[in-house]
């Protein structure tokens, strides 16, 4: 064999090795979406056997039903992230549904308009996808990662656990033990999950503590907390999802830095005590590529994502000493003169 082949060979064994030790996530309990919906004519009856295309903008796939005899269709099993949906039936002219936004444990609908073609056209049809759910009783609210890490809350100062993003949920309280209730049930009735797997601490009841990925690789924070689906078997609901790695080379770098020169001096003290806190890091994701041997676009992706905290704080303390009259035993200026 030439050099050229043993070196082709070498990145196959290579490749091979790490995708067979690339970590598989095991879900316990599901994080994916639903989408269903309606393709309806002018009138607004249902057009059956209609062609639905769902296309994963995220990952450029593409997953294909037909419309029943009321029109209806139904895509499940769907990872969180966005999509567009296309319709195409003969004699109407072919729908599409752009910019489709899907977050964990949802079900979303949306109905497809359509129109007799008189030509061969397409239409892009501006549907405003509803953010009132209307598939279901269930009462949640969902942040994604902007939201997480730029909104005004102080949670970096103590923790870098993004358990203390649910402060912006307000469904969620602190009990007497300062675990989390969710929708007035108690601690031990709430269900921690990261990507389907459960972080419940099933011997104190809440959350653990150290189960959970860096902030900068949250994608989403969703709460439940009514009419919860049996699936997860409590009363309310946390489930974080991690970021993933897309077609779209994308990243991130963040630094969460505190000193004691940017503090207030502490009353009836001279000087400030010492204290310095840096958190940092970044993360990058995207296809897996390797020049003139492996093109992973639409087939394999990646994302890493790395923090590091740096913390050394120290706390001023007021104590009285003994004076030297107290030490020569003379205590009248700590005791009342009788």
């Amino acid at each position: 064999m030439n050099s050229q082949t043993i070196r082709r060979l070498a990145w196959t064994i290579i490749i091979g090795c790490v995708l067979s030790s690339w970590p598989v996530t095991l879900n316990a309990q599901s994080t994916f979406g639903t989408i269903r919906g309606s393709a309806l004519d002018q009138s607004g009856s249902g057009v059956p056997t209609a062609a639905i295309t769902l296309h994963s903008i995220d990952e450029n796939s593409d997953v294909t039903a037909l419309s029943d005899d009321r029109g209806n269709f139904t895509f499940e099993n769907l990872k969180p992230g966005h999509y567009k949906i296309t319709v195409a039936k003969e004699g109407f002219a072919t729908a599409a549904v752009n910019q489709i936004e899907l977050v964990a444990r949802q079900t979303l609908r949306v109905d497809v308009p359509l129109t007799v073609a008189t030509q061969a056209q397409s239409v892009e049809v501006a549907v405003a996808v509803e953010s009132v759910n209307t598939e279901n009783a269930t009462l949640s609210d969902s942040k994604d990662n902007k939201d997480l890490t730029q909104l005004p809350f102080n949670s970096r100062t103590v923790s870098t656990s993004p358990l203390a993003a649910l402060a912006t949920s307000g469904s969620v309280t602190r009990d007497s033990q300062g675990n989390f209730a969710v929708g007035g049930a108690t601690s031990a009735q709430v269900g921690f999950s990261v990507d389907g797997i459960s972080t419940a601490n099933v011997r104190l009841n809440g959350a653990l503590a150290d189960a959970y990925p860096s902030m900068e690789n949250i994608a989403e924070m969703r709460v439940t907390a009514f009419n919860n689906n049996a699936e997860f078997a409590q009363i309310g609901d946390v489930t974080f999802v991690t970021k993933s790695g897309t077609n779209q080379l994308h990243g991130s770098a963040f630094e969460y830095f505190q000193n004691s020169s940017l503090d207030a001096s502490v009353l009836n003290f001279t000087t400030k005590a010492p204290r310095t806190f840096n958190t940092f890091g970044g993360s990058l994701g995207g296809p897996v590529t390797i020049p003139r041997l492996y093109n992973g676009r639409d087939k394999t992706f990646f994302f890493l994502d790395y923090e590091r905290n740096r913390k050394t704080q120290s706390y001023p303390e007021q104590l009285l000493v003994p004076s030297a009259a107290d030490r020569s035993g003379n205590l009248n200026d700590l005791v009342a003169r009788i």
